[in-house]
């Protein structure tokens, strides 16, 4: 027993006079809490989603916490640009929403992060665009909202996330196809955004399912309108067609996922994939998150980057309108 230890410390003098040091037992990923980079406001759809999930995924993560960072700014552009630029040590990911991030890229100069520059985990919700009013508004109906708008070009306030966003993007092609001119008041989210709706300083709100659904649960706003193209389980908003008896592209709808830094270990994105698509299975988490008028549609790392191609598609079909 001696003669093994006098063994073991003279390899380890040897090992440290010529610089060298024992292989080192790689912790399993993750070993400490994941920042997840919102780049919006407190509020918006981004934020509810990604709070909801980190309320379920420490278990999948080794019991390692997800911490939710808000970074608003620019449409989007400033926490996306932070997300781009982290260190690829998976330890720094980000809340992902298309068409918003190609709206971004493709719409503005010098924008310094290519779509390229992630690494997409997966896509996680479908979230439509809404038109919501205050409940003492005296526009009662969409029809109410159409009317008011033609019979008095830009005089109605429009409150909704912005600029150049997947929120401005539904209201310009509605608005076009409609034959409304209204003033949009861009806001840092859809959470800001209803602010300003029920600080009724602007007439209407142009904003996401998920990001309504409390506050017209709670009876502070009236949803008008959804813009998408079929019914959503527990949703009982009319929709753009049985409202205007036209098809209006819901291009806007938000497709929330996460992403991470391009150069991510391949592994590592793996353990995230398979972390989130758990939580995407949990049955307690589908009831809160249907209670908040969320629709969790997983798709995975591959999937998620074809869907990326196809709203780049969208965006040119429809970036003329801005």
């Amino acid at each position: 027993m001696k003669k093994s230890f006098k063994l073991f410390f003279a390899v380890l003098v040897v090992l440290t006079l010529f610089g060298m040091t024992l292989p080192a037992i790689a912790a399993p990923y993750p070993s400490k809490a994941v920042v997840a980079i919102v780049p919006f406001g407190p509020g918006g759809g981004n934020d509810i989603l990604i709070r909801l999930v980190a309320k379920y995924i420490s278990p999948e993560l080794n019991g390692q916490a997800l911490v939710v960072e808000n970074k608003p700014g620019a449409g989007g552009q400033i926490g996306w640009t932070t997300l781009a630029k982290a260190r690829p040590d998976g330890y720094t990911i980000g809340a992902t929403s298309l068409p918003s991030m190609i709206l971004v890229k493709s719409l503005r100069k010098n924008v310094p992060f290519e779509m390229d520059d992630f690494q997409y985990i997966c896509n996680f919700q479908v979230d439509p665009i809404i038109w919501v009013v205050n409940k003492d508004s005296e526009m009662k109906t969409a029809r109410d909202v159409m009317e008011f708008a033609r019979k008095n070009p830009n005089k109605l306030n429009v409150a909704g996330d912005g600029p150049q966003s997947n929120v401005q993007l539904q209201h310009l092609i509605a608005s076009k196809l409609l034959k409304m001119d209204t003033n949009f008041v861009p806001y840092s989210g859809s959470g800001p955004a209803i602010t300003a709706l029920l600080g009724k300083q602007v007439d209407l709100a142009v904003t996401t399912l998920s990001s309504a659904i409390p506050h017209i649960e709670g009876g502070r706003l009236v949803p008008l309108v959804v813009f998408y193209d079929k019914k959503l389980p527990g949703v009982s908003i009319k929709t753009s067609k049985e409202v205007f008896g036209m098809d209006i592209p819901s291009a806007g709808t938000a497709l929330r996922g996460v992403a991470a830094p391009k150069k991510m270990n391949a592994k590592d994105v793996a353990t995230l994939e398979k972390a989130f698509e758990k939580v995407a299975k949990n049955p307690e988490f589908l009831a809160q998150a249907k209670s908040l008028g969320l629709t969790i549609e997983f798709i995975g790392n591959k999937d998620s980057n074809k869907l990326v191609e196809e709203s780049t598609k969208i965006v040119e079909e429809y970036k003329s309108l801005f």
